[in-house]
């Protein structure tokens, strides 16, 4: 397995800064995730891997060896774009054949990694179809079988479930960490959506504006963000301005527009800014234990296993909107209400 590393890479093309000296170590057989807003430089890092862009400043190692001037082929990097580009006259063993072929693989050694991809993608029986007899998820199985097939260094996928419905994204999440793991590449997933990035990734690494924001597991980024952008980027949030009051043995007491919030942490500064998430926020029918206030429940949205609530709390002149939500469903009329959470459940920023 090869594992990663970039130290200081940097790529501008002319005074725009795509990527800012970024360093990043990516262990062998991860699933690694470029999380980011459009125009973040994730796609931009995703081509420095490959070997398609050259870096402005940096290097790039895998295992140890320095491949910043190597062309893609001699790294064997291999990428996956959003377009599955399959060779529509060729049938699904074509295709997946095409990349050993080129690398004159024996036909015997050639017929048994073929076989062997199929088998791992679950696509055997539709071995002598065309692509356009495939399903936009079948297509995209045979895309990850090519690349997978040809035994690469890593392989580097580009929101390879952007062309897919909804309902095909989600059955595809899994399948795509199932064939990841089992073929035991590392892989290096760029995508937008938070979503697909928390329930498949070993790691993330969030970028804004071509700037490393945090690394971290999913349940790291989720539930101890180090920013209010990567809180509120990965997955929803509530992000309340305050000012610190008191201090004791990791307890703080904070002044909001909500009133005083206590929470667990430090706070190098007395401005911060608090991250609670809407699961964790609790209807209540009167005070409850650890942090509560009231606020104005202003919409509710029955989704089924749980209900989404829209909320305002404060004073009417400076009124945050809240959101929280109830599993099971919490199925209230508009009017006043008592909100209550723990204090683990308030993140602290910096402000």
């Amino acid at each position: 397995m090869t594992d990663i590393s970039l130290q200081a890479v940097s790529r501008h093309f002319g005074k725009t800064v795509a990527l800012d000296a970024t360093s990043l170590q990516i262990a062998g057989g991860e699933l690694f995730f470029l999380l980011g807003p459009s125009g973040c430089g994730k796609s931009t890092l995703l081509r420095l891997i490959a070997g398609l862009l050259e870096p402005t400043a940096g290097r790039i190692f895998f295992s140890g060896r320095d491949v910043t001037d190597l062309p893609t082929d001699q790294r064997n990097a291999v990428m996956c774009f959003q377009s599955y580009a399959l060779w529509p006259h060729m049938t699904v063993r074509q295709n997946v054949s095409f990349g050993l072929e080129v690398r004159k693989v024996a036909p015997g050694e050639r017929k048994r990694r073929v076989d062997e991809v199929l088998d791992l993608v679950r696509m055997r029986e539709l071995a002598d179809r065309k692509p356009n007899e495939l399903s936009g998820g079948q297509q995209q199985r045979v895309a990850l079988a090519r690349a997978v097939a040809v035994s690469p260094a890593c392989l580097l996928l580009d929101e390879p479930l952007s062309n897919l419905d909804a309902q095909l994204r989600l059955e595809m999440r899994s399948e795509i960490r199932r064939i990841c793991k089992s073929a035991g590449c590392t892989t290096v997933y760029v995508t937008h959506d938070q979503k697909e990035a928390l329930s498949i990734a070993d790691r993330i690494a969030v970028l804004k504006d071509g700037r490393l924001m945090q690394v971290g597991t999913p349940a790291e980024l989720y539930h101890r963000p180090v920013s209010s952008f990567v809180a509120g980027f990965v997955g929803q949030t509530n992000l309340i301005p305050g000012t610190v009051r008191h201090r004791s043995a990791g307890k703080l007491i904070i002044e909001t527009k909500l009133g005083m919030i206590q929470a667990d942490g430090i706070a190098r500064g007395d401005e911060v800014i608090l991250s609670i998430r809407p699961e964790h926020l609790r209807l209540t029918e009167g005070p409850a234990a650890g942090n509560h206030f009231a606020a104005k429940l202003v919409e509710t949205t029955f989704l089924g296993e749980s209900s989404e609530h829209v909320l305002s709390a404060g004073e009417s002149a400076g009124a945050i909107e809240l959101k929280a939500v109830s599993s099971p469903p919490v199925l209230l009329p508009p009017g006043m209400v008592q909100l209550s959470c723990d204090p683990a459940s308030v993140v602290v920023l910096e402000a």
